[in-house]
C-alpha cells in the first residue's frame, strides 16, 4: 500500500492533491499532524509527500524508508472530471521510470507530468521538475 501526505500546516489546496493522489493509488491519505517524518517513512512501504517550501511545493517519494526523488511543483491544474473515474495514476515517461515499482503507472502524454482522478469528480495534473542532487532523480 501507498502513504500520502504533506507538510505539517498544509493549506487546503495542498492536502486536496494529496488526497486526490492517495485516492488514486487506493492507498491512504494522513493528515500529517505531530507525526515526524522519521515516524512517516515506517508506516508504509513508500510515501509521497507534499511539501510547501519558501520557494515553492515539492513532490518527495520516499520507497522502503529511503528517500527517493524530489520535484518541484511547477504548475498544477485541478478541473472536473467529464466520464467514468479512471483510478489510475499516469505519469510522463520521464517520472514513470522514478516512480516506485508496483505502482503501474500508465503513459500520460498531455504535456503534464503527474496526472490522477481524486474523488468529487475531480482530475488533478502537474508539471514536476526535478531536484538537482536528491537520490533517483537525473537532473
Amino acid at each position: 500500500m501507498t502513504l500520502v501526505s504533506t507538510s505539517r500546516k498544509a493549506a487546503p489546496a495542498i492536502r486536496a492533491l494529496a488526497r486526490g493522489l492517495a485516492f488514486a493509488l487506493g492507498g491512504r491519505y494522513l493528515a500529517r499532524g505531530k507525526t515526524g517524518l522519521r515516524e512517516l517513512v515506517t508506516l508504509d512501504r513508500s510515501l509521497f509527500l507534499f511539501i510547501r517550501e519558501v520557494d515553492g511545493l515539492r513532490l518527495r517519494i520516499f520507497q522502503d524508508g529511503e528517500p527517493g526523488p524530489c520535484y518541484r511543483v511547477v504548475a498544477h491544474e485541478e478541473r472536473v472530471r467529464s466520464g467514468p473515474i479512471d483510478r489510475r495514476l499516469r505519469a510522463s515517461d520521464r517520472v514513470g521510470a522514478e516512480l516506485p515499482p508496483g505502482l503501474g503507472a500508465e503513459p500520460l502524454d498531455d504535456g503534464w507530468d503527474l496526472g490522477y482522478d481524486g474523488p468529487q469528480r475531480l482530475r488533478y495534473r502537474l508539471r514536476l521538475v526535478p531536484e538537482e542532487g536528491t537520490p533517483g532523480v537525473d537532473a
